[in-house]
């Protein structure tokens, strides 16, 4: 895991600015997102695939899949606040916070499906759903700043006649 989100931390360290370039986006909210999807899939992406696959992708799919780590308020308020940066910031950069909120709840999705390739972790649609609302959160919190941040600045050194 620790391994997987260094790798992933780097590739956000050495992209941002390439991706803030061709966006149009703030560089440091690019960094921003960047770090925070790196974090967030290190941790939550399997680390091995074995056998029994279908086994825990019908048990998560029926909500039936064993917990790893025990329920209950702190391991759902973990999975909220751990995704509201992403949705904040996903927002400042996007200015689109259902866009931001639809398209981060899939991804999660797909990870909470991918990890049933990993025994020791657990697939749970509940975990989806705070990750959901996480993003929701964030996304709500990013709204009004994104709506009175400036417009971004033209490239290629014309300025607005303004």
């Amino acid at each position: 895991m620790a391994a997987l989100t260094l790798v992933l931390v780097v590739v956000a360290v050495l992209t941002y600015r390439p991706l803030a370039r061709r966006t149009g986006w703030s560089a440091r909210v690019t960094r921003g997102v960047l770090l925070a999807v790196a974090v967030c899939l290190g941790i939550t992406l399997p680390d091995q695939m074995v056998a029994g696959t279908v086994e825990r992708l019908g048990a998560c799919v029926a909500g039936a899949s064993v917990r790893t780590l025990t329920g209950g308020f702190a391991h759902n308020a973990v999975n909220v606040v751990l995704w509201v940066p992403l949705g904040l910031l996903g927002t400042l950069a996007s200015r689109r916070p259902l866009a931001v909120t639809l398209a981060g709840s899939g991804a999660w999705a797909l990870v909470e499906l991918l990890q049933t390739l990993d025994p020791v972790r657990s697939c749970q649609p509940v975990d989806w759903a705070n990750n959901t609302a996480g993003l929701a959160l964030g996304a709500l919190a990013g709204w009004p700043a994104g709506r009175w941040r400036r417009a971004p600045r033209p490239t290629g050194g014309v300025r607005p006649p303004y």
